[in-house]
């Protein structure tokens, strides 16, 4: 199934910065030395009273303060943890990490696959496309896609420790989003405008899918903006798609580059403080991860600071082959390391690829 790559980063980007624009986790962030846990409101968001509060880990429990609810923390287990945890984030920015983010939906592969570098002192992203048909091999186990390893067990762990071998460069952390996410929250936003390249129609009965966007600037939903950022072939070939398109992964991923530098420009704006708690309740509710929240708290200090400048992005070096009939992206596995060494340079990961 087809998926949009940078879509999922902007949407946890975007997360971030509406999350720490707004006054109410500022002040809580503020008054953490001396706020006294007793006034955090640990419970259900909705502030109805009725029945007990949930507990931790169930899926109403929120944290905030009273008449605002903030979030759904991870392995939260009492209000003195949030309240170590907003201490923490007092403390100074976090360093730069690497981090996989991957685009999921209901079913078990992540087609869309992405390493990034962030460095919250500078707000810069370092980003490497994996186009889902990258060759590997894993050990007990028949298939040779990229985009398949996630479903096995130890999922995260192996895909990481894989493309640790492959790029050369330590992975610290795993971020998966379900697909619905982010329509969802380009819904939530206003949807996007962008100039659609060329007339997209495409139908693949198998996966419910639909395509059908007319040539042209106009203000995308979510639903069009995951066509856009899906399509890579049309039911029928004419002389404008072969303009932007050829059938390859490569040619959407560069599509997907332009819609995202896009979004960020329009998006990146205080006026959206408002759809905070909306965002934040649609992206937690998706989110697999093992992003320990007090670190992406610390990591959110740079987010304010980001802009369209802030992102160089690249495609893991390779062309496309058939191998047995089936058609696969094989990396430069020199080159591979080479660009990793320039975008993700930090701790090395052990040569065990």
């Amino acid at each position: 199934m087809k998926k949009t790559l940078f879509l999922l980063f902007c949407t946890i980007l975007m997360t971030g910065l509406l999350f720490f624009s707004g006054s109410y986790l500022l002040d809580l962030v503020a008054l953490s030395d001396t706020l006294d846990p007793a006034q955090i409101d640990v419970g259900a968001g909705d502030g109805d009273g009725g029945g007990a509060d949930p507990a931790p880990g169930d899926p109403d429990f929120r944290v905030g303060l009273p008449g605002f609810s903030f979030f759904a923390p991870f392995n939260a287990n009492a209000s003195y943890d949030f309240m170590d945890v907003l201490r923490g984030f007092k403390q100074e920015t976090g360093d730069s990490i690497n981090i996989l983010v991957l685009v999921g939906d209901s079913g078990d592969n992540t087609d869309a696959v992405m390493v990034m570098r962030y460095d919250p002192k500078t707000s810069d992203f370092n980003i490497i496309s994996i186009p889902r048909d990258t060759y590997i091999t894993l050990q007990g186990y028949t298939f040779h896609k990229v985009n398949s390893v996630y479903k096995v067990k130890d999922g995260p762990e192996r895909l990481k420790a894989l493309l640790e071998g492959m790029l050369g460069q330590k992975i610290d952390y795993y971020v998966n989003v379900n697909l619905k996410t982010v329509r969802e929250i380009v819904d939530l936003l206003g949807g996007v405008d962008y100039d659609v390249p060329c007339d997209m129609v495409y139908d693949d009965p198998d996966q419910n899918l639909h395509i059908n966007l007319k040539k042209g600037r106009r203000t995308l939903t979510g639903k069009q903006v995951e066509g856009l950022l899906r399509f890579r072939m049309p039911n029928s070939w004419t002389r404008e798609v072969r303009q932007f398109y050829d059938g390859s992964d490569i040619k959407r991923i560069e599509r997907q580059h332009d819609f995202f530098s896009e979004m960020i420009r329009q998006k990146l704006n205080v006026k959206y403080v408002t759809k905070v708690s909306e965002i934040i309740d649609t992206v937690y509710s998706n989110i697999q991860t093992d992003l320990p929240l007090s670190e992406m708290l610390k990591l959110a200090r740079g987010l304010p600071g980001i802009s369209s400048d802030s992102f160089q992005t690249a495609t893991l070096p390779g062309e496309a082959k058939y191998i047995g009939g089936v058609s696969y992206y094989i990396h430069d596995a020199e080159q591979s390391r080479a660009l990793a060494a320039s975008m993700l340079g930090g701790e090395a990961a052990a040569d065990n690829y």
